[in-house]
């Protein structure tokens, strides 16, 4: 299968959301020794060659012992359409792929990253579906969806669901995802506590305010 060059790759990590349902800043949150974001940045960053966080426009990050790039909203909450719209921007001089994933997927693993990066071939994207639903922000694009990102945001239109909607893409069933990471980590949200608990307790992993 042929890939898309590690030098021709970006990561984009969602850090941006109100975190409403989780009641605590989710890139802040413990998971272990590290923090959830510093998690997810660790485990993406030996697939691609940089790695840039869609920041809210005033947002304070934990202490991250990785090399990453910072891009806060250029407006107030501006939502995650336009974010990954501006992702794209930032990395479309020299990248060819992103992989684009929330800050809240700390059971994410390098090899289901890979697989979607294989799958992206000549599509414009490759998204899971979870539940008969698109997973639009735990997925891999191509450059050639900026374009279509680009004039749908422009009708005016900032559904994310509707930005994809135009995209020449692969997508991916759960059983497809399963042969290559049987837990799924990719589709795992840590949205709420008690998605939080169940993930830790996934990892192997105490609840720091449990123990």
């Amino acid at each position: 299968m042929a890939t898309v060059p590690i030098t021709n790759r970006a990561a984009l990590i969602i850090c941006g959301g109100e975190s409403r349902r989780m009641g605590r800043a989710k890139p802040h949150l413990p998971f272990g020794d590290e923090t959830m974001l510093a998690r997810v940045v660790r485990i993406v960053s030996p697939a691609v060659e940089e790695v840039v966080l869609l920041t809210a426009k005033t947002q304070e990050l934990p202490d991250l012992p990785y090399a990453y790039t910072e891009l806060p909203d250029r407006v107030e909450q501006q939502g995650p359409a336009a974010a990954l719209y501006e992702g794209l921007k930032c990395v479309a001089g020299w990248a060819n792929a992103v992989v684009v994933l929330g800050c809240d997927l700390p059971l994410v693993n390098e090899a289901t990253i890979e697989f979607l990066f294989e799958k992206l071939q000549n599509y414009e994207a490759v998204i899971p579906r979870h539940e008969g639903l698109p997973q639009p922000l735990a997925a891999v694009y191509s450059m050639q969806a900026l374009e279509k990102l680009e004039n749908v945001l422009y009708s005016g239109n900032q559904r994310l669901l509707s930005c994809i909607e135009p995209l020449d893409t692969f997508w991916v069933d759960p059983r497809e995802l399963a042969l290559v990471d049987a837990r799924l980590g990719i589709l795992h949200n840590v949205n709420t506590p008690d998605a939080y608990r169940e993930a830790l307790a996934i990892a192997g992993l105490s609840h720091p305010l449990e123990e």
